[in-house]
């Protein structure tokens, strides 16, 4: 599969290139190829990067606060990248990578919902909260109701401060689609070899749900 791939807030898609080498070296040996895109706004590095890596530093939209209008910004964004660059078979984001990932999704389904979805599998690493396409408010989950039905790979760290948030964008996900595996760390993406295994496993167990879906 062709994966686009959305890195966090403050950061590039170099930094994302990096952070995912483990991962991507297992999944390249299986045909999987992997496309980076930076986000569309110029932003200040993340703090524990400061110094180590070379800008300049992006986020897909307004950190901090609600993004508002930046996040239909960065929706267009994306899909003019996708338009250009792909088309791809799955997206794979980090933090604010998989909140927009996420959010996209949801908004196409919606907005579309005549239309196959952009991706037929998505990944979500340490994922943030999807927002609205107002970008006023997160996305809630509602019971029984799946906004992301395709199949999903939902990695969180259970030390991280967004787990709770990767944890409510897993409960928006069809769960028979759905994996779910925790790496125990901080947020970030381990890259230890049991770990890594362990995410190159779920990732391949979601792409084989999206072949064999119809």
């Amino acid at each position: 599969m062709r994966f686009l791939c959305l890195h966090g807030g403050g950061t590039n898609g170099e930094i994302f290139e990096i952070q995912t080498g483990g991962i991507r070296q297992i999944l390249e040996k299986n045909g999987h190829r992997f496309t980076f895109m930076n986000g569309k706004m110029d932003a200040k590095v993340e703090e524990e990067l400061e110094g180590i890596v070379d800008g300049p530093f992006y986020n897909h939209y307004t950190r901090g606060s609600s993004p508002g209008s930046s996040i239909l910004e960065a929706f267009d964004h994306t899909k003019q990248f996708i338009a250009k660059e792909g088309p791809f078979d799955a997206v794979i984001g980090f933090s604010q990578g998989a909140a927009l990932a996420s959010s996209l999704l949801i908004y196409q389904s919606k907005k579309y919902p005549a239309e196959p979805p952009l991706f037929r599998a998505a990944v979500f690493i340490c994922g943030a909260a999807p927002w609205d396409s107002t970008g006023l408010q997160h996305i809630a989950p509602q019971p029984d109701t799946y906004p992301i039905t395709i199949p999903t790979a939902n990695i969180v760290g259970k030390a991280d401060a967004l787990f709770p948030e990767g944890v409510r964008l897993f409960e928006l996900c069809e769960p028979a689609q759905a994996v779910f595996y925790d790496h125990g760390s901080k947020h970030m993406v381990p890259f230890d070899m049991k770990n890594t295994e362990q995410m190159a496993r779920v990732i391949e167990e979601t792409v084989a749900k999206a072949i064999r879906a119809p």
